[in-house]
Formats: C-alpha cells, structure tokens, sequence
C-alpha cells in the first residue's frame, strides 16, 4: 500500500532533499507531486489526493497557512506536517491550530523527517486496516441486529441472549479498538431499534449509550436489551393468555409433525381461528404459519449446529419431508441454505 506525498516548497533544493530521505527509506512512501507555492499546492492536493502534505510555511503566491485553511475548508483530513524556520515560531503554532500533525524544523534532520513521517504511516495502516475489518464486519452485525430484533418482538428470551452473544463474538478478537467496537454496538442498538419501532413505537427503544469502556458498553448494550423484552412483554400481557400458552405449547412438542394444520392445534382449546389469531398476533407479533416457522426454523439451527445429522435429515425432523422445500424455506427465513449455516457456524 502507498502513502501518496505532497512536497510543497519553493526551496528546490528543500523538496529534492526531502524527495531523496523518504524514498530512499521506504518503497511505499510515493512522491505524488511537488509545488512550489500554496496555489499550485491546492490544484495538486485536489487532483492526487495525497495521504500527507508537507508544507513549507513562508512561500510567495498563498503561504502556508492559507494552503492548509483551505484544505481543510475543502473537507480533506489528510496528515499535514510544516516545515518552518527558527523565526517562524508563531506561524507555526497557529498552523498547529488548524489540525497540522507536526512541524520539522529547517535545516531538517534525516532522523527527524523519518522519525514523523513513519509515525503517521503507522497510523494511516492501522486506520486502514479497521475500515477494512470495519467494512468486513458490517453485513453479518447488520444480519444479527436483525435476528435480535426478531427475537425481541416475539419475546423469545433465549434466543434473544444466544443471538446477542453471537454478536459479541463478532466483535471480539478481530483487530478492531475498542472505540470502533463501541461504534459498533451503537450502531447494532440502531439497527435493533428500527427493526422494532415501525410495529411497536417506544421512547424505550434508545440506546442510552454514556462515555464508557467496551466492557461496561457490553453490560448496558445487554441491560438495555433486557428492557426492551420487559417492555414487549408488559405491552402484551406476557403469559396471561392461558389459551394462547396451550397453543404455544402444543406447537412447540408437535412442529416436527408436517401436517400440523391450524386445526389441529384450535381442536382441544374450542375457540375460533380468527380469535386465535389475534391473540396469537398480540402475543407473539407472528402469525400460526409465521410462528411455525420460526419454531422449525430455530430447531433446524440448533440440529445444524450440533448434530451430524445430513441436512435433508435435520429438514424431516422439523416438518418438512420435501428436502428441496426445506432448503428454500431456510435460506429465504435465514439468509443462507443449511449447509452454508452450519460451515458458518462450524467457524464461530
């Protein structure tokens, strides 16, 4: 990976010193251009989009000082350092205002340019390298915010945890600091948030993210998910619906049975389907044939996880004998056919 330079003086004999002590030290130090004075900097700077800018302060046309001010009026966040003389003291310090790295002084030190110079290319790997991990790490955090947020409005507490420590582990052990880890979990409570809002519009849903640790953003990120399933179960009377628990229970010992029909579950319990229905939709925000499903579904990821079971066997155990409808069922309500699931999980 190249760092792209600016070098911007109108002391040739400056930029050709400067030229010669960073190539000579690093292959991926690339010269991308050199300017003599502020102006023709800004065009250069606004073409090659340098990395780093090394600026001298006193030059004819636009300064230095200019030449960063519109830099930065420009939106670029690339590293400047300056160069100034032993009378330029003042100049440099008001440079230093405007979000310069450092300033070299003149006549320059090898050691000392390379010494600066190396110390943010560091910087820009490493923040490269957490983007990248960062980039890498949106889609499957985006997927379990989402499988959080289900667990969460059909007020299933086990799988609301399993799939909060499935999100945990994503963050842990993969290069990223702890300030983009906290990101993260904020943007997770977001993504949580917006699953649930449209159905079930609550000040609740907030993350009250505070300054913190890592460690004490996990413990209120799980707290803050506690309150949530309270505030789901309060709304809908959670477990005072005997009937519905009949129900809820019959489905959870019969769901292998793939010709489990609404009828069979409304037979012992003498009430009408349309009744169920809304009962079944208050507490469990899911419909019979949606909560089926995700009753299969959860068992089918559990066979997957930790059996040996072929797929098509896992498919028969949880309703589904047509092996090609399983799979599709799967990978529409998961994301991904059973046999990709369990080589993901096989690598957790």
């Amino acid at each position: 990976m190249n760092y792209r330079i600016l070098l911007v003086d109108d002391e040739a004999m400056s930029k050709k010193s400067l030229y010669k002590i960073l190539t000579g030290a690093n292959a991926s130090y690339q010269i991308i251009g050199e300017a003599s004075d502020g102006e023709e900097a800004l065009l250069i700077a606004r073409r090659e989009l340098p990395h780093m800018v090394i600026t001298d302060i006193s030059m004819p046309v636009m300064d230095g000082i200019e030449l960063i001010q519109r830099l930065r009026e420009d939106g670029h966040d690339m590293d400047i350092i300056i160069l100034s003389g032993y009378g330029e003291f003042e100049y440099a310090q008001e440079a230093l205002r405007h979000g310069v790295v450092d300033y070299i002084l003149k006549p320059m030190k090898p050691e000392q340019v390379l010494g600066l110079v190396a110390k943010r290319f560091e910087h820009f790997m490493k923040s490269r390298q957490t983007a990248i991990i960062k980039n890498q790490l949106i889609a499957p955090i985006s997927s379990a915010a989402e499988r959080i947020g289900h667990e969460l409005w059909i007020a299933n507490e086990p799988g609301m945890r399993q799939e909060m420590n499935r999100l945990f582990g994503l963050m842990d052990d993969n290069g990223v600091m702890q300030d983009e880890r906290i990101s993260l979990l904020r943007d997770a409570a977001s993504l949580i948030r917006n699953r649930l809002q449209p159905q079930f519009p609550h000040e609740a849903w907030e993350f009250p993210y505070e300054s913190q640790s890592y460690e004490q953003a996990l413990g209120s990120f799980a707290g803050w998910l506690e309150g949530l399933l309270n505030e789901i179960r309060d709304k809908r009377n959670w477990g005072k619906r005997g009937v519905i628990h009949q129900a809820i229970e019959y489905i959870k010992a019969n769901f292998s049975d793939s010709e489990l029909h609404l009828e069979k579950v409304l037979a012992p319990l003498g009430i009408s389907s349309t009744h169920f229905y809304h009962m079944l939709m208050e507490e469990t925000g899911m419909s019979y044939i949606a909560y089926l499903t995700h009753i299969r579904m959860e068992h089918a990821k559990a066979l997957l996880e930790h059996s040996d079971l072929k797929t098509y066997e896992v498919g028969q155990r949880c309703g589904y004998p047509d092996y090609p409808h399983f799979t599709k069922r799967f990978k529409r309500q998961i994301g991904l056919s059973p046999s990709e699931y369990r080589k993901n999980m096989q690598h957790l």
